[in-house]
């Protein structure tokens, strides 16, 4: 296991650069070598564009603040990964543009209306601007390995014949067999080879993908790496799937290592007790357990910080409370480089 990793939601609340540096002091304190930043969200676009300078919010990051936490991170053995989440997730940035936002039915109502988070990824223009933002932050962070391009709660994947748009693109391209999920998956594709394109390896989210009760005429991309976050839903698919179908994995385990602030969507405060009696390496969400041979697809674990009620803590409170439970991540991990097969007994 190469990466020991954070990811800072920095799209729901501002964070400065001051912090972003001493939470970087902190993670080389620990032996940590990955920071993901999650800069653009519902709620906010944390990084000056050139390109498209509406869509950025009123706090944000000038490019020299981020190329000087790029370089401040290497300087500590700390590489930066880039996250920029599509085709959901993109309220902020569809705002000033409506005419991409994705159309979708009331269940209750049978009314049509936008939804104003989500891409309308059937029209070639609304892809063709997505990808111009990809290539304006992969410029910025050339240096990475790895991109995150999100792909995560899109829509809702079990009612994908309530977007119009979505099943029309797949049953064009290919046939009346075609659910819609299709659309999904073959945009992932597109944005997952552009991204490889610009010089990186790609990440997705797994909960939208090969899901239980969901065929895809169109099979996802097996150079994307998946960031397996959760399996809260009875269809998402298990980590063994994942694992099957031949994608290396971070294990970002939401049951041990979500630090939500408000503490939002029933998660509580990560604890360092918690992790140390119960979590062990091979431990992915709810509990699934993967074997010895199968941790050879495991790359990395990471700890995630989500800002889901931005003012719930200060940033002061927020590093106070994730420094003991990150700590507590890292040293099982290091207990399992020690010990190698022996922690499965």
């Amino acid at each position: 296991m190469k990466e020991i990793a954070l990811m800072l939601d920095m799209g729901r609340k501002h964070y400065s650069k001051k912090w972003i540096l001493q939470l970087v002091d902190y993670m080389n304190e620990l032996g940590m070598n990955t920071l993901q930043l999650h800069f653009s969200e519902n709620e906010g676009f944390r990084i000056e564009s050139d390109l498209y300078p509406e869509i950025v919010s009123s706090e944000y990051h000038r490019k020299v603040d981020i190329q000087q936490i790029i370089s401040y991170a290497n300087d500590h053995g700390i590489q930066i990964i880039p996250d920029f989440d599509t085709p959901g997730h993109l309220k902020q940035v569809l705002q000033f543009y409506p005419e991409f936002q994705l159309e979708v039915v009331d269940k209750k109502t049978g009314k049509s209306g936008k939804d104003s988070r989500s891409l309308d990824i059937s029209k070639p223009e609304a892809r063709a601007f997505i990808k111009r933002i990809y290539k304006e932050y992969a410029e910025l962070f050339a240096g990475s390995e790895y991109f995150h391009i999100g792909a995560d709660e899109f829509i809702i994947f079990d009612d994908v014949q309530n977007y119009p748009e979505l099943v029309a693109y797949g049953k064009a391209h290919y046939g009346e067999e075609a659910t819609g999920i299709e659309t999904y998956v073959e945009y992932t594709n597109e944005i997952i080879d552009y991204v490889i394109q610009l010089g990186f390896t790609p990440r997705i989210w797994n909960d939208g993908f090969y899901r239980i009760n969901q065929d895809s005429l169109v099979k996802l991309d097996t150079r994307a790496e998946v960031t397996y976050w959760t399996k809260w839903h009875q269809n998402m698919a298990e980590v063994s799937t994942f694992i099957e179908k031949g994608h290396q994995l971070i294990n970002f385990n939401d049951n041990y290592f979500y630090y939500v602030l408000g503490e939002n969507a029933s998660y509580l405060y990560p604890t360092a007790r918690k992790i140390d009696d119960e979590w062990r390496v091979n431990m992915f969400s709810s509990h699934q357990m993967v074997t010895a041979e199968q941790m050879d697809t495991v790359i990395g674990t990471s700890f995630a910080i989500w800002c889901d009620i931005p003012h719930a803590q200060t940033e002061d409170e927020v590093f106070t409370g994730i420094k003991e439970p990150l700590r507590a991540m890292v040293n099982r991990i290091n207990e399992y480089k020690n010990k190698g097969a022996e922690i499965y007994e």
